[in-house]
């Protein structure tokens, strides 16, 4: 596995091992995830603060550092997942840049505090199996906490057969769908800040 594009294209990350525990993104989502995050930033994501609530490897949030994020939050409830994320953040030397928490990612919200806040952007890409109730769960407690920027953007990856991600105050922009994958960015409604 390596990072797609920015400052540290073509450096390698570490990957999961077997599918059981983590499914990696492919290099080819990752890039278009990354395409639409840019687009819906206009170019520039110098000021944008990343929360990757089901990091696994942290891939898609170091691509969006690699690319020019401010900031990254990483949460994953896997240990070995955490150890990796950390064991990739300091490869790249981007630990002045991140933060990596253990944790399930809805009870940490819950908590009304995480390094990083308030984030632009809310990075989604949960089990294929959790279903969009949970996830629109985690977005309305990161919401009601305050973890979230008035102008947020969630970019939701699933299963293709899955329901898109409803979320009260969300609007959303864009969708994309790539084989049994689907990625969706939704954009926070001015009357919900």
């Amino acid at each position: 596995m390596r990072i797609v594009g920015g400052k540290w294209r073509g450096r390698p990350i570490e990957a999961p091992e077997g599918r059981s525990v983590t499914r990696p993104t492919t290099d080819r989502i990752r890039e278009s995830m990354a395409s639409m995050v840019l687009s819906a930033f206009d170019l520039d994501l110098s000021d944008v603060s990343v929360l990757d609530a089901f990091a696994g490897s942290g891939a898609i949030g170091l691509e969006l550092l690699s690319r020019g994020a401010a900031h990254a939050t990483f949460v994953d409830r896997d240990r070995g997942a955490v150890a990796r994320i950390r064991r990739n953040v300091a490869s790249l030397g981007a630990s002045d840049q991140s933060a990596v928490v253990a944790g399930d990612a809805l009870a940490i919200a819950s908590r009304g505090s995480l390094a990083g806040a308030p984030f632009s952007l809310v990075v989604l890409d949960p089990p294929y199996a959790m279903e969009a109730l949970r996830v629109r769960e985690l977005v309305e407690t990161l919401a009601g906490e305050g973890l979230l920027a008035r102008d947020a953007v969630i970019l939701y990856e699933r299963d293709s057969k899955s329901s898109d991600l409803e979320v009260p105050g969300f609007a959303s922009v864009r969708e994309k769908s790539h084989g049994t994958t689907c990625v969706e960015l939704l954009r926070r409604e001015a009357a919900h800040e």
